[in-house]
């Protein structure tokens, strides 16, 4: 039978003196200290400079995060701790868990920088990455979206950040351009002038830029027009004023005898 020595250990840390205790009690003293200057440093810079709460609150974390760390270290050194060989094997997994974690990171810096860039802001109606509806939260993983039906949706900061943007409400009014169609024998001085004039008298249809009604071209069944108008922003209100304007548009022309060509197709039978 096969005996092995018994191969005594030592402790891995030695004792601690009363002296090392009060550094212990010192180092934790000035920790506490340097969090309150954070927290109260950082909430009277973001009411100077009017900071998003988002990024406060990040910064503060990273800021403790940092200071804890600096002096967990100086604390372990102190105590006569060996952190080399701890620090290899946080080495190694800390290269495991930022390849793991690279998408959540990502995410958080995207908050960072979406909050910071201002291109737009919880309120305002957008459109990304398929998705069109208004923001209700930007987090550290993705940016919160009601849609015009009602349901919410999150999409990643990243994305957001890689893809095209379109801020519906950047500024308070937007244009819409309305396409429609009069008969070939049309006198279209005549309807220009008088769709032009019913359009401007709609509610939502802002005076300046004024409405315009263009002529197009001459499409299969008529001649193509086409009518441009600037109305609020606010999807819901938009909606609204372009459902007015198509009314408008179908009633001027039934009320001057102005017909609005329906498609045809004309078919001609082959002869073998």
């Amino acid at each position: 039978m096969l005996e092995f020595p018994l191969v005594a250990t030592e402790p891995i840390t030695p004792d601690v003196s009363m002296s090392e205790w009060i550094v212990v009690a010192l180092i934790a003293t000035v920790v506490m200290v340097a969090i309150l200057i954070v927290h109260y440093g950082l909430k009277m810079l973001g009411k100077r400079f009017g900071l998003e709460s988002y990024v406060i609150v990040l910064t503060r974390r990273l800021l403790i995060s940092i200071i804890v760390t600096i002096a967990g270290i100086y604390l372990l050194e102190v105590l006569e701790v060996q952190i080399t060989p701890l620090l290899g094997g946080l080495g190694i997994s800390s290269i495991i868990v930022a390849l793991a974690l690279q998408p959540v990171l990502g995410n958080l810096v995207g908050s960072v920088l979406l909050n910071g860039s201002r291109t737009f802001r919880p309120g305002d109606q957008i459109e990304t990455n398929d998705v069109a509806g208004t923001v209700v939260d930007i987090n550290s993983r993705s940016v919160e979206i009601i849609d015009f039906d009602g349901v919410s949706n999150f999409v990643p900061n990243l994305l957001v950040l890689e893809n095209p943007i379109r801020n519906r409400t950047a500024e308070n009014i937007r244009r819409t351009v309305l396409d429609f169609q009069v008969g070939f024998d049309t006198d279209l001085r005549l309807a220009q002038k008088l769709v032009q004039h019913a359009i401007r008298q709609v509610d939502g249809i802002t005076d300046i830029p004024t409405a315009e009604v263009l002529v197009k071209g001459f499409g299969e069944s008529g001649v193509d027009l086409k009518a441009l108008f600037w109305h609020p922003s606010e999807e819901l209100t938009a909606q609204w004023v372009i459902s007015e304007v198509v009314i408008t548009i179908r009633e001027t022309l039934a009320a001057n005898d102005i017909d609005i060509p329906y498609p045809h197709v004309v078919l001609q039978r082959s002869r073998n």
